[in-house]
C-alpha cells in the first residue's frame, strides 16, 4: 500500500520537473497590463495574450497601434517570447522586447534601449 503511494508521488513530482522544464508551468497572472496616460495595454488569459502596443517611432506607419494575440512563453528570467509566426516575430522582437517583473510587464525599445512602457497589472474591478 505504501510503496503505491510512493509511486504516484514519484509519477506526479516527475511530471511537475518536466513541466517546469520545459516552459510551460511559468505563466503570467491574468488580467489587463496597462499604464495610466498611455494607450498601450496587454491582456492574458491563461496561456494566452493580447498585444497593444505604439507603434515604434523609428518604423512610422499609418497605424497608431500594432495588435496581436496568442501564445507566449515566459522564461525563468522574466523575458516573454510570443507565438507569432517566425516572420511577423522579427518584426516585434527587431524593435521591442517584452520583460516581466513583478506584476509589471516592460515593454522596451531596443533601437534606444529605454522602455517604451511599463505596464502594470490592474486591479480587478469589482462588481
Amino acid at each position: 500500500m505504501m510503496f503505491r503511494f510512493y509511486r504516484i508521488f514519484a509519477v506526479a513530482v516527475f511530471a511537475g520537473v518536466l513541466l517546469s522544464l520545459a516552459g510551460c508551468a511559468s505563466r503570467l497572472p491574468e488580467g489587463r497590463y496597462s499604464a495610466p496616460g498611455q494607450g498601450d495595454y496587454i491582456l492574458v488569459n491563461n496561456d494566452l495574450i493580447f498585444l497593444h502596443i505604439a507603434t515604434p517611432q523609428s518604423n512610422p506607419s499609418p497605424f497608431a497601434f500594432w495588435d496581436w494575440a496568442g501564445g507566449y512563453s515566459l522564461s525563468k528570467d522574466g523575458n516573454l517570447t510570443m507565438k507569432m509566426d517566425s516572420t511577423l516575430w522579427k518584426k516585434w522582437s527587431f524593435y521591442y522586447s517584452f520583460l516581466y517583473e513583478k506584476n509589471a510587464i516592460r515593454v522596451v525599445d531596443k533601437g534606444s534601449g529605454r522602455p517604451a512602457a511599463t505596464l502594470i497589472l490592474e486591479a480587478p474591478a469589482r462588481r
